[in-house]
C-alpha cells in the first residue's frame, strides 16, 4: 500500500508541471479546448447530464478528474518501477508516452470521450505528448525523491 499511495502522491505532484504545458500549448494557440476539459465534458454528456463549461461544477470536476487519472497511473508507475530501466529519464519517458498512447490512441476513443489520433490534429497530438513526457519525468523524479524518504 505504501507504494501506490507514493506513486499517487508523486502523481499529484506530475501533474501539475504536465498541466503547465497543456496551458501553454493553449496560449500558443496550438490547441483548442484542453483534451481534460473535452473528456469530462463528454463524460457529462454520455451520463445524461448537460455541462456547462463555466458552471462552478464543471470547474470542480475537470481538473478534479485530470488529477485523479494522473494519481491512478502514477500509482500504477510506482508498483511496476522495478521493472522499468533504472534510469528515472528513460523509465519516465517510457511510462509518459505508454500513458499517452493508451489513454488517447486506446481508451478515450474506445469510450467515445475523445477522438481518434487519425481524428485528431497533430498539433494538439504533439502538445499532448510534450505534456505526458514532462508528466513522466517529473513522476519518475517525484517518486524516486519520495521512495528514498519513506
Amino acid at each position: 500500500m505504501q507504494t501506490l499511495a507514493r506513486g499517487a502522491l508523486a502523481g499529484l505532484a506530475a501533474t501539475v508541471p504536465m498541466t503547465v504545458v497543456i496551458g501553454a500549448g493553449r496560449a500558443a494557440g496550438l490547441i483548442g479546448t484542453p483534451p481534460p476539459v473535452e473528456i469530462t465534458e463528454n463524460a457529462a454528456e454520455q451520463a445524461g447530464e448537460d455541462p456547462n463549461r463555466q458552471s462552478p461544477e464543471f470547474q470542480e470536476a475537470w481538473p478534479a478528474a485530470h488529477i485523479g487519472y494522473g494519481a491512478a497511473c502514477a500509482a500504477l508507475f510506482s508498483a511496476i518501477r522495478p521493472m522499468l530501466p533504472r534510469s528515472d529519464l528513460v523509465a519516465g519517458l517510457l511510462f509518459g508516452a505508454a500513458v499517452w498512447g493508451v489513454s488517447y490512441i486506446g481508451l478515450m476513443p474506445s469510450l467515445n470521450l475523445y477522438p481518434t489520433a487519425q481524428d485528431d490534429s497533430n498539433q494538439r497530438q504533439v502538445v499532448m505528448i510534450a505534456a505526458h513526457a514532462i508528466f513522466g519525468t517529473a513522476l519518475a523524479s517525484v517518486d524516486h525523491r519520495l521512495h528514498s524518504t519513506m
